[in-house]
C-alpha cells in the first residue's frame, strides 16, 4: 500500500515511521527544507534555533517516547531530568519566585513555600486527576472513527471506569468546571496558574476545562528532558526512522491540492522548490495523512478556511547570550507579572554551534487579528512594537539582556505562516474550554485522515506523537494480516 503523508511534524513523522516499518510504502512530502514545524530547529549563523520555546516531555519508563524507542530500534538525543531538578522558574508580580522542579512531590514543597498550605488541596486534586487521565489518554480513541475504534474505546474505558468509579462523578464533573474551580483565590496563585495553562492549554484557568488542566500542569512530571541539538532533534530522529525503514522524506515538497474522484483523495499537486522552483508534481497514493491545522487542510480540500477567532499566535524571538551575562537558574523561565507573559527557553551554545554562550528562545501569545491586512509599513511598526515589548519582557528576566545579546531575532505570526504554511501564522491548537474542541482523525474523505494538535489528545509534543501512534494503529488494524497482528503490542 501507497501512503503519502502531508507535512514533516512530529505527529506526521510518528505515523509515516510506524507504517514504513510495518513495510507499507511511505512518502513524506514536507514545504520546507527541515522536519518538525513548529517544533523544528533551524540554523542560523552557525546557532541551532528552536522554532519556539516548548518544553519536551513523554520520556519517562512505558511514556510515548520511550515506547517508540523501544518500537523503532531509535534513540532520541536528550537528556533526561532526574527528580527533583529544577526545570522553571516563574516570576510573579511583585517580584516573588516560584519554582518548578521534576517530580510532583518536590513541586508541592515548593508550592507550599511559595503560596502556603491553601494550595495543598489543589495540588492533591491535580495529582489524582492527573494519575487517571494519563492511564487513559495513550492510545485512548476519542472521539472514535469507526465501530472499531468504538469497541477499542469500551475495551479501554470500561475498566478505567470501574477501576475509578468512586471517583468518576468527580472527573464527569471536571469536564465542564474550570480549574479555577478548585483554586484558591489568592491572586499571585492565580497569575502563576494562569500562565502555566496559557503555555499549554491556550487558555487561562477560568477558561481551560478542569480535566485537561490537570493533564495540562502534569508535563513537568511526565519523563521531562532536554533536547541535544534543539527541539528537532526529535522530528530528525523519527525522520531518519521513516528512512531507515525503506520511506522518503522529501523536502522541498509543498502540497497546493488534493485530487479528490468518486468520494476518494486519489493523489497529491505538489509544488517544487530549491533547484527546481516552480515545477510541479502529481503524486498518486492509495492512503493520505495530514500532519495539518483544520483551516489548512480544508484550503486544500478547496474550502479556505480561518483558525478560530479564539486562537492564537506567537512572537518569538532568538538570541545568542554569553555564558557570563546569563543568570544561574533552570532552562525554563517564564515572566508572570505585569504585562505580557513570557515564555523563555535556554540551550546551553556547545551544543548548538559554540562555546561559553547559550541559545534563547522567548515567545509571547498574540492576537491572530492584531496581524491581518496590514500594509508593508504598518507590519514592520507592529513588529518593532512587539519586538520591544517582548526584549522587555527578556530583560526583567536576564537584566542586560539588550546589551549583552549577540545579536536578536524577531519571528512574528506571519513568519511563522511563511514557513509553516499555516494560514495566518496560527499556533498552539484549539484552546481548551470543553473536552470536544480536539476532534479525532477522521475527514470527509475515507482514504485521509488527520495527525496533529487539533486531533485527540490535543497539544504539546508528546501528545501530537500519542495521536500519531492512534492513526498509525487504525490502518494498520485495517490492514491486518497474521504476520501485522499484535504488532503493537508495546505501543
Amino acid at each position: 500500500m501507497r501512503v503519502v503523508v502531508i507535512g514533516a511534524g512530529v505527529g506526521g513523522l510518528t505515523t509515516a515511521a510506524l507504517l514504513a516499518k510495518a513495510g507499507l510504502e511511505v512518502t513524506v512530502l514536507e514545504g520546507h527544507t527541515y522536519p518538525g514545524g513548529l517544533a523544528g530547529t533551524f540554523f542560523h549563523r552557525g546557532y541551532r534555533f528552536d522554532a519556539g520555546a516548548t518544553l519536551l516531555a513523554g520520556f519517562a519508563p512505558g511514556g510515548v517516547f520511550d515506547r517508540l524507542e523501544r518500537h523503532l530500534g531509535v534513540r532520541f538525543p536528550v537528556q533526561r531530568l532526574p527528580q527533583g531538578a529544577g526545570l522553571m522558574q516563574v516570576w510573579l508580580p511583585g517580584g516573588e519566585r516560584v519554582e518548578r522542579p521534576v517530580g510532583r512531590g518536590y513541586e508541592l514543597e515548593a508550592q507550599l513555600a511559595a503560596f502556603g498550605p491553601p494550595v495543598r488541596p489543589f495540588w492533591q486534586w491535580q495529582e489524582r486527576r492527573a494519575e487517571a487521565l494519563w492511564s487513559l489518554a495513550e492510545g485512548f480513541p476519542f472521539p472514535p472513527v469507526d465501530a472499531r475504534e468504538f469497541l477499542e474505546l469500551l475495551r479501554r474505558g470500561v475498566p478505567w471506569a470501574q477501576k475509578h468509579r468512586w471517583d468518576l462523578p468527580g472527573i464527569l464533573a471536571d469536564a465542564v468546571r474550570r480549574t479555577a474551580f478548585y483554586a484558591p483565590s489568592r491572586p499571585a496563585f492565580r497569575r502563576f496558574l494562569d500562565a502555566q495553562l496559557l503555555i499549554a492549554s491556550q487558555a487561562d484557568a477560568g477558561a481551560t476545562y478542569a480535566l485537561f488542566g490537570a493533564a495540562a500542569l502534569d508535563l513537568p512530571h511526565r519523563g521531562v528532558a532536554v533536547p541535544l541539538g534543539g527541539m528537532g532533534v526529535v522530528a530528525e530522529t523519527l525522520a531518519r526512522a521513516v528512512e531507515a525503514y525503506g520511506g522518503r522524506v522529501l523536502y522541498r515538497h509543498r502540497v497546493d491540492r488534493l485530487i479528490v474522484r468518486g468520494g476518494r483523495v486519489e493523489a497529491v499537486e505538489v509544488r517544487l522548490g530549491g533547484r527546481r522552483r516552480g515545477q510541479r508534481e502529481v503524486l498518486e497514493a492509495d492512503l493520505f495523512v495530514a500532519n495539518l491545522t483544520p483551516a489548512d487542510l480544508a484550503g486544500l480540500m478547496g474550502r479556505p478556511a480561518s483558525p478560530p477567532s479564539d486562537g492564537w499566535g506567537a512572537f518569538v524571538l532568538h538570541a545568542v547570550l554569553p555564558d557570563s551575562d546569563l543568570p544561574p537558574g533552570p532552562p525554563y523561565r517564564q515572566w508572570a507579572g505585569e504585562g505580557d507573559w513570557v515564555f523563555v527557553s535556554l540551550a546551553e551554545g556547545a551544543q548548538r554551534g559554540g562555546e561559553g554562550v547559550w541559545v534563547l528562545s522567548a515567545s509571547v501569545h498574540t492576537p491572530l487579528s492584531d496581524w491581518r491586512g496590514l500594509s508593508r509599513e504598518e507590519y514592520q511598526a507592529r513588529k518593532e512594537s512587539w519586538q520591544e515589548r517582548v526584549e522587555r519582557g527578556v530583560e526583567r528576566i536576564i537584566p542586560g539582556f539588550r546589551e549583552s545579546a549577540r545579536f536578536i531575532l524577531g519571528a512574528s505570526p506571519r513568519t511563522f505562516a511563511f514557513y509553516t504554511s499555516r494560514r495566518d501564522g496560527w499556533v498552539g491548537g484549539y484552546p481548551q474550554t470543553h473536552p470536544l474542541r480536539t476532534s479525532s482523525p477522521k475527514t470527509p474523505y475515507p482514504n485521509l485522515l488527520r495527525v496533529g494538535e487539533a486531533v485527540f489528545p490535543g497539544q504539546s509534543v508528546p501528545a501530537v506523537a500519542m495521536g500519531g501512534i492512534r492513526v498509525a494503529e487504525g490502518i494498520l488494524a485495517k490492514l491486518e494480516t497474521p504476520s501485522r497482528r499484535g504488532l503493537y503490542g508495546d505501543l
